[in-house]
């Protein structure tokens, strides 16, 4: 009886815990990363601001413009929804394009949605073990695939490579700060 009672409380903590794995993108509450995106010859930077388990993001990208100066671009994420603003302009909402790809025990409705594959192969990045995963986006009117490469650390991804035709984009975190303090004005949308 005793061997039973166990058993059912280890199976109710097991399934709590994933149920809470499932609400949430990250299996980090905070972090602050610095990352960059390289497509052909052009490097654009940014810094990734993340709280509540990936539940609230924010990427603020410098974008340069080369004799013109460059300017930062804000994208807020919510769950479903985003924003994105730069200086020059009022925020522009959308729905996020990706608002159920997880990498923390995906759902079969993910998996087969996104073709994603858990490849079994791990790399160390920043001293982080990283589990490498392909899967598919669409892209556009036309419906184009997007083959991704990603290297996720507790959902996050630390590196990738998307392939959109003879097109690569190259992604990888230079600094990575786990379960910092955010500034909370950094998920607040401007009027």
């Amino acid at each position: 009886m005793k061997r039973y009672i166990l058993s059912a409380i280890l199976l109710v903590v097991a399934l709590t815990l994933n149920a809470q794995d499932n609400n949430h993108r990250y299996g980090i509450k905070s972090g602050i990363i610095h990352e960059y995106s390289k497509l052909n010859e052009h490097i654009t930077p940014d810094v990734r601001y993340f709280d509540d388990y990936g539940d609230s993001e924010a990427i603020v990208q410098t974008i340069d413009m080369g004799a013109l100066g460059s300017y930062e671009n804000t994208t807020v994420t919510k769950k479903e929804k985003a924003w994105m603003y730069n200086e020059a302009g009022k925020p522009k909402s959308f729905d996020n394009p990706l608002p159920d790809l997880t990498f923390i025990n995906p759902s079969q409705d993910v998996i087969e949605k996104y073709k994603l594959v858990d490849t079994g192969e791990d790399e160390v990045i920043l001293g982080r073990t990283c589990r490498k995963f392909t899967y598919e986006t669409l892209m556009g009117k036309r419906n184009k695939v997007i083959n991704n490469t990603v290297w996720v650390y507790q959902g996050i991804v630390l590196k990738s490579i998307m392939k959109n035709g003879r097109q690569e984009t190259y992604y990888e975190v230079t600094d990575f700060q786990e379960n910092v303090e955010v500034p909370a004005e950094i998920f607040v949308i401007p009027e």
